[in-house]
């Protein structure tokens, strides 16, 4: 089955203008909310409790613990490093895991393990809510 985009107008139900145009405007907007989801066009931060951080850190003991602050003041159900990319294109060998907590609307890393020591490295972590 093939999905149209089709938006209502008062036009179309000429009898009924006095109240029509009110249920319309929300109506057309779920319409085209449905039609672009199923056309392949949702995505992982409109349809999921979570966000995305961006750190640059240098794998020493004394950048520990790092402290991120998040959008949500919920304890999060978990993380996900999703990119590690190190400043001088090493590949890791094993994925990276941390160690975490949550106070007061803040993110605190201890610990990734993985990672070799002195190298900078750009991380992004999924941080996904219930």
């Amino acid at each position: 089955m093939k999905l149209t985009n089709r938006r209502f107008s008062t036009e179309d139900f000429k009898e009924q203008q006095n109240w029509i145009t009110k249920l319309l405007s929300p109506l057309n907007q779920f319409i085209e909310e449905v039609f672009r989801a199923f056309n392949n066009q949702l995505t992982i931060e409109d349809n999921l409790y979570q966000e995305i951080k961006e750190i640059k850190i240098q794998n020493v003991g004394s950048n520990f613990p790092i402290n991120i602050k998040t959008k949500f003041n919920v304890y999060p159900k978990g993380l996900h490093i999703i990119y590690c990319s190190a400043s001088d294109g090493s590949v890791l060998t094993a994925a990276p895991w941390t160690n975490w907590s949550f106070n007061n609307q803040q993110l605190i890393i201890s610990n990734i393990t993985g990672l070799t020591s002195g190298l900078t490295y750009t991380i992004r972590i999924l941080i996904i809510y219930n």
